[in-house]
């Protein structure tokens, strides 16, 4: 995380998979498809589909 902090990146808050389900669950965001970008640093994308609450 330093090394990548060092390159720009501003993280807040770290997550697994769960987490980050949960992260746009609690802000009321149901119709949202996850998908895993598996490489070095794998991470998740969550497309939302509906933009109203």
């Amino acid at each position: 995380m330093k090394f990548i902090s060092l390159l720009g990146a501003d993280f807040k808050q770290q997550f697994d998979l769960d987490t980050y389900k949960k992260f746009f669950d609690d802000m009321g965001y149901k119709d949202v498809e996850y998908h895993v970008v598996d490489g070095r640093m794998p991470c998740a994308i969550a497309v939302i589909t509906k933009m109203w609450l």
